[in-house]
């Protein structure tokens, strides 16, 4: 319908430009007027003689008010004895016509055709005007019979056809590209539905199902399936990660109820004997109470300290001060506080080599801790007559540390879980002292935090090697 009004419309603003000095000139060659009156009967020939123009023209003769005064058509078909000066004057008034006028057509009561008009005038005075219809009645019959054509048809139906293939093939590729989403969409949906589980195999098995959204593509869905798949996965470690700090977090509960609970007991013990049995034992037996119960509230002391070290360097907002210092004189400092206790055993303390011009960059007062522990771990674990030596090694621009016991060494089958919080080798060495288990996971925490990895060596009666490296003064 478009497709023809446009048509249509193109047609008559061609056809009244074509035609815009019709009226003029027909003016310029004939007379309409004797005098002041219309010549109606010189008027009809003179409409019937221009008939031979074509079947595409009518021709009205309108007075000042534009009553029809004669006209070339059936008097039959006229149905207005009157047409809007409106449009003619608009027409008139208009040198340069940019889109098609309509006037009243005399033949319908409402409808409207395009014309060409002249004035016509005697003395300089307005006695009427030539109103030429372009497109008579004739024309219209003509034009409705072409519209009803086989030809017209086929092209309607043609177009009714491209227009079914057009909608077809839009709601094909439109299906095509939602089709992706739609999966996506109900992907997401059954993840929102079914959650994490603390199974990670089962969240694996869900991930695995958007394997088919790859990387490094253009396609939007595919790039959206994609971060969503690296989500669920950095959701799932992180969730696996919580599972398990959580249940880390109970069994620590679970054995500091039990480390405390001993030396509470004894300390309580003690106390409450001390208390029946004050005046009635001698100084010496009071005093013997009081040593035994002070040192279980020393133990209970170092455990809780231990604790609350452990759950500092946990949390996250540990601050490493790190400086520039000597190992090897670090190291000297802390054998020295042992070495009261190395020289009960029997055993030898030594750091190889001693030279304080070996510097690395770290924390002192932390690093100073890791030393503690591993050198008060060796000493508990080694017998009599033993020795226990620190190794220094410094190249390509690190100090790698040993520190080897010739202790009784480490089951194989628990050197993965020697720096677990609270975890007992098969063969471990506790009793009656105020360790937890801690020791060595506050170890791997603070080297941690100095991006240094802990190793251990070790076989069963013949020592135990623990190495690590810092980074060398520059």
């Amino acid at each position: 319908m478009l497709f023809v009004y446009s048509s249509r419309a193109y047609q008559q603003e061609i056809t009244q430009l074509m035609h815009k000095e019709l009226a003029t000139h027909v003016v310029e060659e004939y007379r309409f007027y004797q005098g002041d009156k219309p010549d109606i009967e010189s008027t009809k020939e003179t409409f019937h003689n221009l008939m031979y123009l074509g079947a595409n023209f009518e021709f009205y003769l309108l007075d000042t008010s534009g009553k029809i005064l004669a006209y070339s058509t059936d008097p039959a078909k006229i149905k207005r004895e009157k047409v809007s000066l409106a449009p003619i004057q608009t027409y008139l008034n208009t040198s340069i016509l940019d889109q098609p006028i309509h006037g009243q057509d005399p033949r319908s009561l409402t409808g409207e055709k395009i014309f060409s008009v002249a004035t016509i005038k005697q003395n300089d005075q307005v006695q009427g005007y030539l109103y030429v219809i372009l497109g008579s009645e004739i024309y219209d019959e003509i034009a409705d019979m072409v519209l009803s054509s086989q030809i017209l048809q086929w092209g309607l139906g043609l177009l009714t056809a491209g227009f079914a293939f057009a909608l077809l093939s839009a709601l094909w590729i439109t299906g095509l590209i939602t089709k992706p989403l739609h999966l996506l969409t109900s992907q997401v949906k059954t993840v929102q539905q079914t959650g994490l589980s603390k199974q990670s195999v089962q969240n694996i098995q869900v991930i695995e199902r958007l394997e088919q959204w790859q990387e490094g593509t253009q396609d939007e869905v595919n790039i959206l399936g994609s971060a969503f798949r690296e989500l669920l996965e950095q959701l799932n470690e992180q969730y696996q990660n919580v599972v398990t700090v959580d249940e880390l977090r109970k069994e620590l509960l679970s054995h500091v109820s039990h480390d405390l609970r001993t030396p509470l007991a004894s300390l309580l013990g003690y106390l409450e004997t001390w208390e029946l049995n004050e005046g009635k034992v001698s100084a010496i037996e009071s005093r013997q109470y009081i040593h035994i119960a002070k040192k279980n509230a020393h133990k209970i002391s170092l455990l809780i300290e231990q604790l609350f070290e452990l759950a500092y360097l946990d949390s996250g907002n540990v601050q490493v001060n790190k400086e520039h210092f000597s190992i090897a004189e670090l190291i000297q400092d802390v054998l020295q506080k042992f070495q009261i206790e190395a020289q009960q055993k029997q055993i030898h303390l030594d750091i190889s080599p001693k030279d304080s011009s070996i510097c690395v960059c770290g924390d002192i007062e932390k690093l100073e801790r890791v030393f503690t522990n591993l050198i008060e771990n060796a000493i508990r674990h080694t017998p009599e007559g033993g020795s226990i030596t620190v190794k220094l090694i410094n190249s390509s621009g690190l100090v790698s540390v040993e520190v080897t016991d010739t202790g009784i060494g480490i089951p194989e089958a628990d050197i993965p879980h020697v720096f677990d919080p609270h975890y007992k080798a098969q063969n471990s060495v506790r009793e009656n002292t105020a360790h937890g288990g801690l020791g060595l996971a506050i170890t791997k925490k603070i080297l941690d935090l100095h991006q240094s990895e802990i190793a251990v060596k070790s076989a069963i009666g013949q020592g135990t090697t623990f190495e690590f490296s810092l980074a060398a003064k520059a």
